[in-house]
């Protein structure tokens, strides 16, 4: 039984992030259970590494034992901080925990031909918590090779790249000022540099950093440097595939009501 974790879940998030997921398994023959957060916490990675390690520690033991309690064998998240934190800080004895691009990969998504013949040119940002800072299980080549998948699209490399990737700038949603904002603005300058015409990742950090300074750029009369699309790398795949368009909705129609402990029938 699969189990897909979307930890960025909720009307303030990244739902097409969601939606795209969830596509992308099923196209593999993949039927994921649902935990969102009406089931699950956060993976508690910021609280982490903000030291609120009180906190991060009543988060872990909550959700390990949803996990625990609902027989998860393998736990598929599209968060590149969920896949860290659950891979490396939890102790999920028995459990496989992938990111999603890791499963697709394995279970030979495919994506049909697009009939577009104008070419694009697609740069991908290793994020840092399923990259460089993995000791096992980094996750380079997946994502790469699936966005190689779809027929008009051609791989750019950054300036920095893999186990060398630069960060987008903050890691925690804290401290956003000139300083993290530069390191945000170099990032963006290379993807500009190569002229790429979709810059994507696997990191809701690196997706709101970007997207914020793109959004900025676009108030700047005059100011075309970033005239690119910022992107998870999940949505650029599942608008690729035929069937219903990702629109980030956060309603599964397929979300089955789940026992857990303190509700009818939970235990």
């Amino acid at each position: 039984e699969m189990q897909f974790s979307h930890m960025n879940y909720g009307e303030t998030n990244h739902g097409i992030i969601f939606d795209s997921s969830v596509k992308l398994l099923r196209a593999v023959g993949i039927e994921p259970m649902i935990l969102d957060r009406a089931f699950m916490k956060c993976c508690g990675h910021d609280q982490l590494w903000q030291g609120k390690v009180d906190v991060f520690r009543k988060m872990r033991d909550y959700n390990s034992r949803i996990i625990k309690m609902l027989g998860v064998k393998t736990l598929i998240t599209s968060c590149a901080e969920g896949y860290r934190t659950f891979r490396l800080d939890y102790k999920l004895d028995g459990v496989r925990v992938v990111h999603v691009t890791q499963i697709l990969f394995e279970r030979g998504l495919r994506i049909p031909p697009t009939g577009d013949t104008k070419r694009v040119r697609v740069a991908y940002q290793d994020p840092c918590r399923c990259g460089r800072q993995m000791p096992v299980g980094a996750v380079f080549e997946e994502p790469r090779e699936l966005i190689k998948r779809v027929d008009n699209a051609d791989l750019v490399e950054l300036k920095t790249f893999r186990g060398d990737a630069q960060c987008c700038g903050v890691a925690q949603m804290m401290y956003c000022n000139d300083k993290t904002k530069g390191l945000t603005y170099s990032r963006m300058d290379e993807a500009r540099d190569v002229e790429a015409d979709f810059l994507l990742t696997a990191c809701p950090k690196c997706l709101t950093h970007f997207g914020c300074l793109h959004h900025e750029n676009k108030w700047r009369p005059g100011d075309e440097r970033y005239g690119y699309r910022v992107m998870d790398v999940t949505q650029f795949l599942a608008e690729r595939l035929p069937g219903e368009y990702p629109t980030g909705g956060n309603e599964d129609p397929k979300r089955k009501e789940l026992p857990l402990p303190g509700r009818a029938g939970g235990g």
